[in-house]
């Protein structure tokens, strides 16, 4: 039985690495963070693009999410949801996700806090490609 069991945490701690190195990296203003205060819950979220994705908090703070890879289903999507919710303190220590009844799961490799202007700027650029 110990023999079992000491195989079986060898396998775990195996894979621990490369679990680790999935994890969301928190950003505010540029400087990388342990954490990300996000209030209560999501209020708004624009697609930028497969790989991009804007999001407000209830207290009109806003967030850049950069997916590990292009999430092609992401812009046809409605709704997607966030895993682990998005709300309340953001950690680095977690792997959050993208996900839909449907499709893959998609990783979000980075959550970025940034100012007003920038996620003015964002979302004028959105505007004008969908007009173009």
């Amino acid at each position: 039985m110990r023999k079992y069991i000491g195989l079986v945490f060898c396998a775990l701690l195996a894979v621990a690495p490369a679990a680790a190195e999935r994890r969301t990296e928190t950003v505010d203003q540029g400087k990388a963070v342990d954490s990300l205060l996000m209030r209560y819950s999501i209020d708004a979220t624009w697609v930028l693009n497969p790989q991009s994705i804007l999001v407000r908090d209830t207290y009109r703070e806003h967030y850049l999410l950069t997916l590990s890879e292009p999430c092609d289903w992401i812009e046809l999507s409605n709704p997607f949801f966030f895993f682990p919710k998005l709300a309340d303190r953001v950690r680095t220590e977690l792997r959050y996700e993208v996900r839909d009844n449907l499709h893959k799961n998609c990783d979000i490799s980075r959550i970025e806090k940034i100012d007003s202007s920038m996620a003015k700027d964002l979302k004028a650029d959105l505007a004008n490609k969908d007009e173009g």
